[in-house]
């Protein structure tokens, strides 16, 4: 008896935690989507400036093109 009622209590604190974490995510959720929105445009500036580096092109003679 006293094994069923504490695996019973489990699986309720395991449902109340998951409850929790779900609410959380729904009240917070538009500024979840904008901290992953800014990490994002972060990141793709990094890889531009990265990719795209003004000295990276000097030696080249574009007015011969």
């Amino acid at each position: 008896m006293k094994k069923t009622l504490g695996f019973i209590l489990k699986i309720v604190a395991t449902a109340m935690a998951v409850a929790a974490v779900v609410c959380a995510v729904a009240a917070f959720w538009d500024q979840i989507m904008d901290l992953i929105d800014t990490v994002m445009d972060k990141v793709e500036e990094k890889r531009a400036d990265r990719c795209f580096e003004p000295a990276e092109f000097d030696d080249f003679d574009d007015g011969a093109l």
